[in-house]
């Protein structure tokens, strides 16, 4: 089992992959990272945010190459209870 610690790693971790993602290509995208298979209070105590559809843990957009930026956050997310999402603008 994830600890706290290791859940707010991959925060910072999602953070420098959107950082360094080069926008080279027209692919807009929204990017979601939101709780899987987790109760409220736990999702709550490793900082996740209520919204009208779940609990996000992480959330951002892209203008460009917005398909591969999903991939090297799906491949961060790997082994916890999360889960990534990707959709069109």
């Amino acid at each position: 089992m994830k600890t706290i610690t290791d859940y707010q790693n991959l925060k910072t971790e999602l953070e420098t992959i959107k950082s360094n993602h080069k926008e080279e290509y027209l692919d807009a995208s929204f990017i979601s990272v939101r709780a899987s298979g987790m109760n409220w209070r736990e999702a709550k105590k490793i900082g996740m945010v209520k919204e009208y559809d779940g609990w996000y843990f992480y959330s951002t957009s892209t203008n460009s190459n917005g398909y591969d930026l999903y991939e090297k956050i799906k491949q961060a997310c790997k082994g916890f209870s999360l889960y990534v999402s990707e959709r069109q603008l």
